[in-house]
């Protein structure tokens, strides 16, 4: 089925930007697929549909597109750039790394393994590095190494990380916390075995940063299960392409993806895509023929728009307030409703000289984790440079952060960072931003947690249909909290859309 031009182009009562023209209105609107989310997931998805001759409309609630992919550029001195979301791209991440390349986007600075990424601590009000550290608790590093061993260890038995819930011992695993093994290698026994290297405060310090860091969120809220799946695509991905498993920050930013690749499919002549920025789905129903969509601009009447099929490509928590009009089989709707999502606050505070131990250090702090991002952003001129130190702060730390307002979350860090570094009134703030993702209704989170007895309850029913409304994102990926599960899950759901109209 096929719609005209004409029918296509009737579809908005407010005018979207200036990139796109604006359409006329109409009272019910048709389209073949209607998109939900402008973010990788979503624009990856309108890209293959209408590669494949399938009409898209895409809508989005914000005024951008790139969802959690956000770069900061207008806040900063010098040409100098921070990510307030998604900021670090895998070796591994293939289908992120082939658009970069499409758009001439090259990577910053030299791949760095994220082993060796932790470089210092700043604990009980001093900073240690180096061999002071395992003066501050002996045998830190290789109580570290042990934990890592047993949160990492069930990944070997895991052969398709698409499908954990098949491990051999799924439920097991995902009855299981962080916290679990934490507190096991704490008391010396790990799987009923004392061991002579246990974590200490500064190691459980160190195990607690890791959660809020890498899943954005504490220990207990983080499947063993889900820790099992996230290992074995790395160990799976590295042996399929033959490579080390390392990250590069983007020069330029993350943002230029999304930027591009909207530009790129606004710029087709065949009519297939439409992009409406502005607008809010608000209910949804379906029958075996059809899906009804209600859509807000905020300025008018909700608008009806009726579809082949819905894909819902962003974060699960903003569709928590839509109204299903067809009711939802009991599973789905729970998973819905229920998946965790990491709450993770970034504080960029941009400075007139760096005056700092280098590397990326964890502190006791409200910080939580340190790190200048713009350590490969350096000017020519030999004179004094600027730079911008991240504070990185996930869980129940980043939670509260959110709580405050952006202005307050500046000076709070700024603040921190001066004292954990030792810098006095004479180092200038030049420009700062904070982003607390969990604040903001469009996102709800940074990125999806599956929490103890999820990913054996909820991993398959969220991959897979509700008739003709289907989920994207990264949190239905099988590279579950990255940019390129976005642009993999938005491949994969416009994959089968196109087989089920075929």
């Amino acid at each position: 089925m096929h719609w005209h031009s004409s029918r296509w182009c009737c579809v908005a009562r407010v005018s979207p930007p200036a990139t796109s023209p604006p359409p006329s209105r109409a009272a019910d609107t048709s389209v073949r697929v209607l998109v939900v989310g402008a973010g990788l997931a979503g624009l990856s998805a309108a890209e293959s549909l209408v590669n494949a001759g399938v009409d898209v409309i895409l809508i989005d609630a914000g005024h951008r597109p790139g969802g959690r992919t956000r770069t900061v550029r207008d806040r900063f001195v010098n040409g100098q750039i921070a990510e307030s979301g998604a900021e670090w791209v895998d070796s591994i991440h293939w289908r992120y790394r082939e658009l970069m390349a499409r758009y001439g986007v090259s990577n910053e600075g030299q791949p760095t393994p994220w082993t060796t990424i932790r470089r210092w601590l700043f604990w009980d009000g001093r900073l240690v590095s180096g061999h002071d550290l395992d003066a501050l608790e002996p045998d830190l590093f290789a109580a570290i190494e042990r934990y890592e061993e047993a949160t990492d260890a069930p990944a070997a038995r895991l052969t398709d990380p698409s499908r954990p819930d098949q491990h051999p011992d799924a439920v097991y695993l995902d009855s299981r916390s962080l916290a679990d093994v934490i507190e096991e290698m704490a008391s010396g026994h790990v799987g009923g075995h004392g061991h002579a290297h246990c974590l200490g405060p500064a190691g459980r310090l160190l195990a607690a940063r890791n959660s809020q860091g890498e899943f954005a969120a504490e220990p207990r809220q983080v499947s063993c299960l889900f820790v099992a799946q996230q290992r074995a695509n790395e160990r799976v991905e590295a042996h399929r392409q033959g490579v080390e498993v390392t990250a590069n920050r983007v020069a330029g930013g993350t943002s230029q993806i999304a930027e591009a690749l909207t530009r790129e499919l606004m710029s087709r002549s065949d009519g297939r895509f439409r992009i409406m920025f502005g607008h809010r789905l608000v209910w949804l129903d379906q029958d075996a023929d059809r899906v009804r969509a209600g859509v807000s601009s905020g300025k008018a009447d909700v608008e009806t728009f009726t579809a082949d099929h819905v894909i819902l490509a962003c974060s699960l928590v903003p569709l928590r307030s839509v109204e299903y009009r067809t009711p939802m089989p009991s599973l789905l709707a729970e998973a819905m409703n229920g998946l965790g999502y990491g709450s993770i606050t970034k504080t960029a505070v941009q400075f007139d000289r760096r005056d700092w131990k280098s590397g990326y250090g964890t502190t006791d702090s409200v910080s939580q984790r340190i790190y200048e991002s713009t350590v490969d952003q350096i000017a020519s001129d030999g004179g004094p440079e600027p730079g911008i130190l991240m504070a990185y702060c996930g869980g129940d730390g980043g939670a509260r952060l959110a709580a405050s307002s952006e202005d307050e979350r500046i000076s709070s860090i700024a603040d921190d960072m001066r004292r954990v570094h030792g810098m006095n009134a004479e180092v200038k703030v030049l420009g700062a931003f904070s982003r607390a993702w969990s604040a903001h209704a469009n996102y709800g989170g940074a990125y999806a947690v599956y929490e103890p007895g999820q990913v054996t309850k909820y991993w398959q029913v969220l991959r897979e249909s509700w008739g003709r409304v289907h989920l994207a994102g990264e949190h239905v990926a099988t590279c579950t909290g990255y940019m390129e599960g976005a642009i993999e899950s938005g491949r994969t759901v416009a994959q089968r859309v196109v087989s089920l109209a075929s």
